[in-house]
């Protein structure tokens, strides 16, 4: 079975169950949905830059920062900050970007292209989101194991461990939120990707 006969079986196993609608009818119904989760991918991710902006305000107590000053860490954290916000508000501006260009789409083979650069969009933004976190955890965790001279090898050991299942309980939990808001959202995504696959057929 070749491909097109894959997508004309798609095709019959999406709508078998669905009132029947024209060609016409139906792009401006998935040109709608469509353009609602582009919408709802950059409404989250400006909640999240400003849940991190919050979070980062309120670690500012003067406890953490004594910590942070005592392994002369503070200019790095200050730096690698800067520089994830900086990449967050591109991230936002290729979102309003894609949702903009999304609204103005008057064809199914646009549509679909403006669909495949979302969904690549959404995917760099975890994948860089998951690898910032590790990194950052990884570097800040190793540097404070590093500065505590008082501690014999098996304490460090002790203490490496704890750092590392800590780290993999954030990066589980963040990638399951990621996959619950941003990867429901790429679903319908690619879900309307596939009808208008079809009506170019």
């Amino acid at each position: 079975m070749d491909e097109l006969d894959l997508i004309k079986k798609d095709w019959q196993n999406i709508t078998k169950n669905l009132p029947s609608y024209s060609k016409e009818e139906l792009f401006p119904m998935i040109h709608k949905k469509s353009s609602s989760s582009v919408k709802w991918i950059l409404i989250i991710s400006i909640l999240e830059f400003s849940f991190w902006i919050i979070v980062e305000l309120l670690s500012l107590s003067q406890d953490y920062n004594s910590i942070i000053e005592s392994i002369g860490f503070t200019w790095f954290l200050r730096i690698s900050s800067i520089v994830n916000y900086a990449v967050l508000v591109g991230f936002i501006i290729l979102f309003f970007r894609n949702y903009k260009r999304i609204q103005v789409n008057d064809s199914a083979r646009q549509l679909m292209k403006q669909i495949i650069k979302t969904r690549s969009t959404v995917k760099f933004y975890v994948r860089y989101n998951i690898i910032f976190l590790a990194i950052i955890f990884i570097i800040t965790s190793a540097k404070i194991i590093l500065s505590q001279t008082e501690l014999d090898p098996a304490e460090l050991w002790i203490m490496t461990g704890i750092m590392l299942f800590i780290l993999l309980i954030i990066l589980a939990f963040f990638l399951l939120f990621y996959r619950l808001l941003y990867g429901i959202l790429t679903k319908r995504l690619y879900k309307n990707y596939k009808i208008l696959s079809k009506i170019e057929v």
